[in-house]
């Protein structure tokens, strides 16, 4: 294919350089031949007129006697004889004076080209030896003889222009051919050689002319090529090989990273309460804990003390491994509290809470230092006594839905957090007190799941969805209502990144530790 196309484009070449050659010769021949043919025409036209003057003179003379004696046979003779002697003769015509219609007249009919006329007056010596005029001669010479000696004298010349030309295009185009256009059509193939990828191709030659030069050029380039390419290929190995050892540390660190977050996982998993204790201390529960990574910065928390069941939900500063740190730090120091001062009064364990964790991260009543971080955490909980039939909640800016027949109540949690660093005031927490009933269920859950975008529009979960979906199902088992917050949650969320850490629970307590709501109850109940 590449010899085909160097030999395509060597032919064309040497075709476009033939036509050139053959155009300014043609164009130079036609014109040194028209010129040629000017000036022999000039010549052959010059030597007929004087002759034609010469015999016009000879014959006006010879006819000057039977003119005067008006023979008309004689002139009739002596005209057709004289047209015989001289072909180029085209008409002869004698005219007496002062008369129209010639004496005597003979002709070969038209010329095929161009003629010109003579006239000769027909002079006689009279008596008195005065030359008197007796009549015109009067020859038409055609010029057809010019062009044909035209012709026959520049006809050997015309033919050795020709072949003049002919072998000039051939030795031309031999020399061309072997000079220039093999050279370039070697040069042509070197060249994609090259492109191909083998830069060993180079061109042998000694010529000194431009020829050699372009060749010499031309190696000294893929010289070049080769070396570049060469240590261009030594340096990508190299990149290679460096690379390929930093991608293999970076897998192996992300491995080991992985195997730390996933074991982080599996410590933080172990201190959220199984579902075997909440169902030993629950009549059903259900729980939606959705880390946005693979830990979480919320947690839910579940343990039966000596008189009750503690129940609580915490949402801690941050989320992935800074906040799994946070919930660590939170369930042991909620832990702590509870074993220290038991958990009846909720509120009273908050305010434990709050000054426990900014004692454990060194957050004092103001900060130091402005680079400090400032971390904390929102928590709700709820403490059940069921042998009294009550439930006594306190929260920091976590709230606690109940939802009976009478409709969805938020008991909103106090507008304070714990742990961050205080400037001011410490928190106080509210506990408000709820009167359990057979069938009434109860939510907590973080921020995760009400600023959740999601929909056509983009727009926030928001309180108001979250308690049109549990006025809905909360008839249903918890389990299923558990199913079906799920694939809510899902299908509004719509493939959407999640924003933050998710965690709802929702809990009944055994209805044996119940009693009926009195009405005194709905009514404190309905103020709270």
């Amino acid at each position: 294919m590449i010899r085909g196309r160097a030999s395509t484009i060597a032919v064309s070449l040497l075709t476009r350089i033939n036509v050139i050659i053959l155009s300014t010769t043609v164009v130079v021949g036609v014109m040194a031949l028209a010129v040629s043919v000017e000036v022999t025409e000039s010549q052959q036209t010059d030597s007929l007129m004087r002759r034609a003057e010469l015999v016009a003179a000879l014959h006006a003379d010879s006819l000057a006697e039977p003119v005067w004696e008006l023979n008309d046979r004689m002139v009739q003779g002596m005209i057709d004889a004289l047209q015989a002697r001289d072909p180029a003769i085209g008409s002869i015509m004698v005219f007496e004076p002062d008369k129209p219609t010639p004496l005597a007249e003979t002709g070969r009919g038209t010329s095929r080209g161009a003629s010109t006329t003579i006239e000769k007056p027909i002079m006689v010596r009279g008596p008195t030896e005065r030359l008197e005029r007796v009549g015109t001669v009067r020859l038409v010479y055609s010029l057809d003889e010019v062009h044909d000696a035209t012709f026959r004298a520049l006809a050997p010349v015309g033919g050795l222009l020709l072949l003049s030309l002919v072998a000039a295009i051939t030795v031309i185009s031999v020399a061309l051919n072997s000079q220039v256009l093999r050279p370039l059509s070697r040069l042509t193939r070197a060249t994609q050689e090259l492109a191909r990828g083998n830069y060993h191709a180079r061109i042998d030659s000694e010529r000194t002319d431009e020829i050699g030069l372009l060749t010499r050029n031309f190696n000294d380039m893929a010289v070049r090529v080769q070396d570049h390419t060469e240590l261009l290929e030594q340096r990508v190995r190299e990149r290679t090989e460096a690379l390929t050892t930093l991608n293999d540390t970076l897998a192996e660190r992300n491995r080991q990273l992985t195997d730390s977050i996933n074991y982080a996982q599996l410590i933080q998993t172990s201190i959220l309460p199984t579902r075997d204790i909440l169902g030993t201390v629950l009549a059903e529960h259900c729980i939606i804990w959705r880390p946005r990574e693979v830990v979480s910065g919320d947690f839910y928390f579940c343990r039966e003390t000596d008189d009750g069941i503690v129940i609580g939900v915490a949402d801690c500063t941050g989320h992935g491994v800074p906040g799994a740190f946070m919930t660590m730090t939170a369930s042991a120091v909620l832990n702590t509290v509870i074993d220290r001062l038991g958990a009846a009064d909720p509120a009273r364990v908050l305010e434990a809470v709050d000054r426990e964790v900014r004692a454990a991260l060194h957050q004092g009543d103001a900060p130091v230092d402005g680079s400090f971080d400032d971390n904390g955490l929102d928590m709700g909980l709820c403490y059940v006594a069921p042998g009294e039939g009550r439930m006594v909640f306190s929260g920091g800016r976590i709230s606690l839905f109940t939802v009976s027949a009478e409709g969805v109540t938020e008991l909103r949690g106090d507008r304070e957090s714990l742990g961050y660093r205080r400037g001011g005031d410490v928190p106080r927490f509210t506990n408000r007190e709820v009167v359990l009933t057979p069938g009434r269920a109860f939510y907590l859950g973080t921020d995760g799941i009400t600023d959740q975008s999601g929909g056509e529009r983009g727009l926030s979960f928001g309180k108001g969805r979250l308690k049109s979906m549990l006025a809905e199902h909360w008839r249903l088992p918890l389990e299923q209502q558990q199913t079906l917050f799920e694939r809510f949650l899902s299908e509004y969320q719509h493939g959407r990144v999640q924003r933050d850490d998710i965690t709802l629970i929702g809990f009944r307590v055994r209805e044996d530790h119940g009693h009926a709501l009195q009405p005194s109850d709905r009514g404190a109940l309905a103020a709270d």
